[in-house]
């Protein structure tokens, strides 16, 4: 159960560091590129801002317990703590790029398309939100919790990672709401650092979790139906 010292992280977290953490994204992105007037990183952050501060105050009313381990960043295992910043350099440069292109205008993409790619956006979260719904043990990190047992319901009956398969429609969808063609194309580099990072992890959970073999005998495919 969450502590009072938890709770009060919890809640400093969701009214101060995500607001904070995503107004220095904002503000980057407008700095470089060069204009205050750039409407899709307004309408893209301030959409993000509104749906973590729903999502992150209805789990604290809910369940605590599942935020203070969604709050852990440092990984245990050592293959891990090379995989993370490669997935943060490919993430970084595909956000700073859609501003780069904003300022030297290599891309023209249509509102409706930005408006589109933010609604696709939010389907793809609300994907996310049924995966943390399924699987309380849903962790940042690569670990295996006290008393966490195999989920092989919901999401989890279609791949064995669902979290991860949700970000290869999130991420191109986010680049193209900020309105930058090659930003969706660069970020298509992320499958490298997944595909990466769930071999170390199923490595993992068949070491450490109970059962978690027999679930992938069972749920044959970990990202894409059909594909891997």
């Amino acid at each position: 159960m969450a502590s009072d010292a938890d709770l009060k992280k919890l809640r400093l977290t969701i009214a101060i560091r995500v607001p904070l953490g995503i107004a220095i994204l904002l503000g980057a992105m407008l700095a470089v590129s060069g204009t205050v007037g750039y409407w899709q990183a307004w309408a893209v952050w301030g959409t993000t801002l509104a749906m973590f501060l729903g999502i992150g105050t209805y789990f604290l009313r809910t369940d605590p317990d599942f935020l203070t381990h969604r709050m852990q960043f440092r990984e245990r295992e050592k293959a891990q703590r090379r995989i993370v910043p490669v997935y943060s350099l490919i993430f970084l440069v595909a956000l700073l790029l859609p501003a780069l292109d904003v300022r030297l205008g290599w891309s023209s993409v249509p509102t409706w398309i930005c408006l589109g790619a933010l609604a696709v956006f939010l389907v793809a979260y609300a994907f996310v939100i049924w995966v943390f719904k399924t699987n309380r043990y849903a962790s940042r990190i690569i670990e295996v919790q006290a008393g966490q047992r195999v989920i092989d319901t919901g999401p989890y009956a279609i791949v064995r990672h669902p979290m991860y398969a949700s970000q290869l429609m999130m991420c191109p969808a986010f680049m193209l709401a900020l309105g930058s063609w090659w930003a969706t194309l660069v970020s298509a580099a992320i499958v490298v650092p997944l595909v990466w990072r769930i071999r170390n992890e199923e490595a993992v959970l068949r070491r450490d979790l109970p059962g978690y073999g027999a679930y992938c005998d069972q749920t044959r495919y970990r990202l894409v139906p059909y594909i891997w």
